[in-house]
């Protein structure tokens, strides 16, 4: 899309400025990437809450469950955003789409660690759900 330039003399000029679209639709991307890393972040302290709560009480409680790959990655967020910039809508979808399978298996990993709290020691499940409502 061009975007023509006001000029007083002549009005709209026919130089412009070349406005790619694409660079719009990688803006568009760009948000829903951003509100997805902190959605993971916000996960991953979640889940840093419930393990330390099970180790307190009882570090067999979480036997048998391994955090997912993603749970232990730490990225600098602010060369991340960076690179965002640079992406093609392609590379920013496929990044959506990690993203979106990095999510998944971070609540996935939240629910089962739930789930190993409530068959165990429901007394901290109660715990949870009380900080849970308390932080709403």
């Amino acid at each position: 899309m061009v975007v023509g330039l006001w000029n007083r003399s002549t009005g709209w000029g026919r130089e412009g400025i070349e406005v790619s679209s694409s660079t719009k639709l990688n803006k568009i991307i760009i948000q829903p990437l951003l509100e997805l890393d902190q959605n993971r972040s916000k996960l991953k302290l979640y889940i840093g809450h419930l393990t330390a709560l099970c180790h307190d009480r009882d570090p067999l409680i979480l036997r048998g469950l391994t955090p997912p790959a993603s749970y232990h990655l730490d990225d600098d967020r602010a060369a991340w955003e960076k690179e965002l910039q640079k992406m093609t809508q392609e590379q920013l979808h496929d990044e959506l789409e990690k993203g979106e399978k990095e999510s998944a298996e971070l609540q996935e990993f939240a629910n089962a660690i739930l789930q190993q709290i409530a068959d165990h020691c429901p007394d901290i499940l109660e715990q949870v759900v009380n900080a849970l409502e308390e932080s709403s």
